[in-house]
């Protein structure tokens, strides 16, 4: 298994899903709007709330990957003590429904939604390796730890 793990098959699906919602709403914009329900400042806010959570998850995610990685052990504390998958949930639970939100497209909500099943089919794999790699030391690691939606306490 690389550094990068699923990384990129995650990134190019993701990337395919968010392309077709962006051209779908681009073709009725007022159809495809969040509605008016949820004022427009509360969804900038939260949209903003959400990337101000993401970006230093994600950061502190991937600092922890690059500098342990190469060591070969595993990742069991910071952002991994939260969830088993921090680097891809970052952007499935905080960052993608944060732009979602500043976009203002309700149909822009499918995007996690879908990455997030991506995430749970693909992971598989590093979740295999990890298992040989580290036996009974990930098996404890994985039955404590929320696999992508990460637990702050």
């Amino acid at each position: 298994m690389t550094r990068l793990g699923v990384g990129p098959w995650f990134v190019l699906l993701s990337a395919v899903y968010s392309a077709g919602v962006l051209w779908l709403r681009s073709t009725d914009p007022v159809f495809f709007a969040i509605p008016g329900i949820v004022p427009r400042w509360l969804q900038i806010g939260l949209g903003m709330l959400l990337l101000a959570l993401c970006v230093p998850f994600f950061l502190w995610a991937l600092a922890i990957l690059n500098r342990g990685f190469p060591s070969g052990e595993l990742f069991t504390g910071g952002p991994y003590a939260m969830c088993q998958h921090p680097v891809y949930g970052s952007w499935c639970v905080f960052g993608v429904p944060g732009i979602v939100l500043l976009i203002g497209t309700w149909i822009g909500l499918a995007v996690p939604l879908l990455m997030y099943v991506t995430l749970r089919v693909l992971v598989r794999s590093e979740e295999r390796w990890l298992e040989q790699a580290f036996g009974d030391e990930y098996r404890a690691y994985r039955a404590r730890t929320p696999a992508v939606f990460p637990r702050f306490w």
